[in-house]
């Protein structure tokens, strides 16, 4: 079973890329967004920061952000988590429990 079908009352958008989940995200505030760091067309440190930028400019809060990866994170990302509890890092291979168990706990805050 997907997520999306284990969350049957929160609105999912999906993107298949970087610069896609980008857009996806301008057009509707996200109160999370789950990313991969090595995305195709703009990688996922790349579409934090334009997320930032756009948070800024249209003085949205910042989402929650869940970083996914299978490789080292880069020190941007390990920085950032550290700062700050609303980001966190999944190491692949996240089981859909996992990610599920890890979105929740963000929904209900």
């Amino acid at each position: 079973m997907c997520i999306r079908d284990r969350l049957k009352d929160v609105h999912v958008d999906t993107a298949s890329n970087g610069a896609e989940a980008v857009g996806v995200f301008s057009r509707g505030h996200h109160k999370i967004v789950v990313m991969d760091l090595s995305m195709p067309v703009m990688d996922g440190v790349q579409a934090f920061m334009e997320i930032q930028r756009i948070c800024a400019e249209k003085k949205w809060e910042i989402p929650f952000v869940i970083f996914c990866t299978g490789f080292a994170p880069p020190e941007t990302i390990k920085k950032l988590i550290s700062e700050d509890k609303k980001y966190c890092l999944l190491m692949k291979p996240v089981t859909s429990d996992k990610l599920l168990e890890v979105i929740t706990s963000r929904l209900n805050t």
